[in-house]
């Protein structure tokens, strides 16, 4: 119970974060995607740089051992991208689901807590997405995967033999580069609550409580598959008429919790400074947002996480996973917002 408690703590002041950034609202989700605003990328950015602080702080005090994300393996191609085939279609999945809903698995959370119409119908395609992966898993993977490709290096300072102080230093000046050249092309967007930047800086606030509280980092996408795990749990329960029958335990509900605090965080936020969405509201087709929620969370679920598992806490491990499913995300993002114009 207080391992749950701890969860939805976390969530909340992790949720009241992505509100205050602004990062939830579907026109700086979309505006991104098509290269038109860098609001996100400047707030994404900033809170993996400080995730990575962060991580390095939080082993050095025996706090997590914040591992990197291991690679998603399908088996599906040949070659060294074997081992990392669920990373790429799982990403390039989200990513289109992203510019489809304005979403990703956590910000369609604030969204639902913040009232966005759009946001609902995402939602409901997530959950689908989430149950539709559960029962297409076992069936996705080739066990037939060399042992050497999943022996590869996951980090980027393990594959190229250098020190992680030194690896560490180059993401961070990558990342402050990067968000500066995006702050220069920016052009502050209407209804914006604080800075992109300081936005970031309160998501790395949102990681540091969830190390903190919980010993683990910031993600998402592992609560939808818990629901369904207890939906389906439930309706096993509901239909079970043997007394003797060995009941199963009740699965794990952390990610749940969290995601409620999610949800919490957003609409406590809401009350006490009511503001109009970032950018405005757009108008998304209910069968786009629920075609988009699908995508977005299947997606997710394939490549091991979202843009907050894999983008805010997988990359400031320096995962190789992480980098590779977040530059898919963006692709696919990307070419489908120019598709669509």
């Amino acid at each position: 119970m207080s391992n749950l408690i701890a969860k939805l703590a976390a969530g909340t002041v992790f949720g009241a974060a992505l509100t205050a950034s602004g990062v939830y609202s579907p026109w700086i989700i979309i505006s991104q995607m098509k290269l038109e605003d860098f609001h996100m990328l400047q707030a994404f950015l900033t809170a993996s740089a400080i995730s990575a602080i962060l991580m390095v702080a939080a082993r050095k005090v025996g706090v997590s051992q914040c591992p990197p994300p291991s690679r998603s393996t399908l088996g599906w191609f040949h070659g060294h991208a074997m081992s990392i085939d669920g990373n790429i279609l799982g990403g390039v999945l989200l990513g289109l689901g992203m510019t489809l809903t304005g979403a990703c698995p956590g910000t369609v959370l604030v969204q639902v807590a913040s009232g966005i119409r759009s946001g609902y119908f995402a939602m409901v395609g997530g959950v689908l997405g989430g149950a539709i992966h559960a029962q297409m898993a076992p069936y996705l993977s080739i066990p037939t995967v060399p042992a050497e490709e999943r022996k590869q290096s996951l980090t980027v300072f393990q594959h190229f033999n250098i020190k992680e102080s030194q690896a560490l230093l180059i993401y961070e000046g990558l990342c402050a580069g990067m968000v500066l050249l995006a702050a220069a092309s920016t052009v502050s967007a209407e209804n914006i609550m604080v800075n992109p930047i300081v936005g970031g800086v309160l998501i790395g606030c949102g990681q540091a409580t969830s190390l903190a509280l919980t010993g683990n980092a910031v993600g998402v996408s592992t609560a939808y598959g818990q629901l369904i795990q207890l939906i389906q749990w439930m309706l096993k329960g509901s239909r079970s008429g043997i007394q003797d029958e060995v009941e199963e335990p009740m699965p794990e509900l952390a990610s749940i919790a969290f995601a409620i605090g999610i949800m919490s965080g957003a609409a406590i936020l809401k009350q006490v400074y009511p503001a109009a969405i970032p950018g405005g509201e757009i108008s998304i087709p209910a069968l786009r947002a629920i075609l988009g929620g699908v995508l977005m969370v299947f997606g997710a679920r394939l490549a091991g996480g979202c843009t907050s598992g894999h983008g805010i806490s997988g990359m400031s491990t320096l995962s190789i996973s992480s980098f590779i499913t977040v530059a898919s995300i963006f692709a696919g993002g990307m070419m489908l917002a120019a598709i669509l114009g």
